[in-house]
């Protein structure tokens, strides 16, 4: 068997977490669209998307759209032997402190299951397993023996995208999706990337997110008492490299004079004095050279044709979409305006 390794860091490759301590932002459907139209964009590259959420809606929106991808993972869970970040874990709880030899065959082919997706795009799947997972891997990560057992139990997914790396041999891109909770496969997640990118919407819970962000990663304004044993602590004292911040991003943005508009403008004004304040104590966390706030416009319809469908935006046409019995309409103009934040977006992707 082969040893966990140190952290996996490489010039060609890069990896993206899709994160925020709170639900409902819209990580999921950045995630797919960033990875689809970043594949569709550089055919010559390699794209992963990797689902480290219970719920899985990453991988059935991938695999198909929410009602075929939903039917096609159901089948994948049902196999003995499930290629699934899930199924790769359940290897690594019984052998936590090496890799398995078969990591690369988690790897999902998507367009051998959603023809409409490019071929060059990748998919780990997402498995509800890893909500029971967790405290296992918790109970793992508190055992006395090896001396470094929590490092190599945060470098599974790490492990495992290093073996990928490996057998798709070109340039890589990965995006992470990540579940909104602090837990212990949240942390596997953010411990395998290189890059953080935090989508918020306009509300109170949203800027106080942005201070669970800076003190459950990084340790920033944390209480004394909570600090020891803690991710941003352990994380340093064995020398384990976080991702830096990417690029915070106003999700759902409404451009309108309306006086709910001003209220969200306001809001998301709160959040980045949060970033702000936290970039000026600790400028070390930040990648630099990205335009650190960009924006989303509130394009629901287009969430809902692209998720439910399985057709990425730049399918995506202006027409009537039947979806649970009823009609959605989407226009052009909010294709126009989803595609041009999204091409902005992926300029600073690599």
């Amino acid at each position: 068997m082969v040893n966990s390794g140190e952290s996996f860091r490489d010039d060609k490759i890069m990896k993206y977490a899709i994160w925020n301590n709170k639900g409902g932002v819209g990580k999921t459907f950045l995630s797919f669209i960033l990875g689809t139209e970043y594949a569709k964009s550089n055919p010559e590259k390699k794209v992963i998307l990797v689902d480290m959420c219970p719920q899985a809606n990453l991988s059935k929106i991938v695999l198909g759209g929410n009602g075929k991808g939903g039917n096609v993972l159901s089948k994948i869970l049902r196999k003995n032997e499930r290629k699934t970040i899930g199924g790769y874990f359940d290897f690594r709880i019984r052998i936590p402190s090496n890799l398995v030899g078969v990591e690369s065959e988690y790897l999902t082919t998507v367009n051998e299951f959603n023809k409409e997706l490019p071929k060059n795009l990748y998919l780990i799947c997402g498995d509800p397993s890893l909500e029971f997972q967790a405290q296992v891997i918790n109970q793992i990560s508190s055992q006395s023996a090896p001396d470094n057992i929590w490092r190599n139990v945060r470098y599974w997914l790490n492990d495992l995208l290093k073996s990928c790396s490996t057998k798709l041999g070109s340039e890589l891109t990965i995006i992470i999706d990540c579940n909104p909770s602090f837990s212990s496969y949240t942390e596997i997640a953010l411990a395998a990337s290189d890059r953080l990118i935090m989508p918020c919407s306009s509300d109170g819970s949203s800027a106080r997110a942005i201070d669970n962000v800076t003190g459950l990663l990084y340790g920033f304004n944390t209480q004394k008492g909570y600090k020891r044993g803690s991710f941003s602590v352990n994380a340093n004292d064995f020398g384990m490299a976080l991702p830096l911040i990417h690029t915070v991003i106003h999700n759902r943005f409404t451009p309108y004079a309306e006086e709910a508009s001003k209220s969200f403008k306001a809001m998301f004004g709160e959040i980045k004095n949060r970033v702000e304040n936290f970039k000026n104590n600790c400028p070390d966390k930040f990648a630099g050279g990205v335009e650190l706030f960009s924006e989303m416009p509130d394009t629901h319809r287009v969430t809902i044709a692209c998720s439910h469908k399985g057709i990425p935006l730049y399918k995506l046409s202006a027409k009537k979409y039947m979806i649970h019995n009823e009609y959605v309409a989407v226009t052009q103009e909010q294709l126009d305006g989803y595609r041009a934040a999204t091409n902005k977006l992926l300029e600073t992707i690599t």
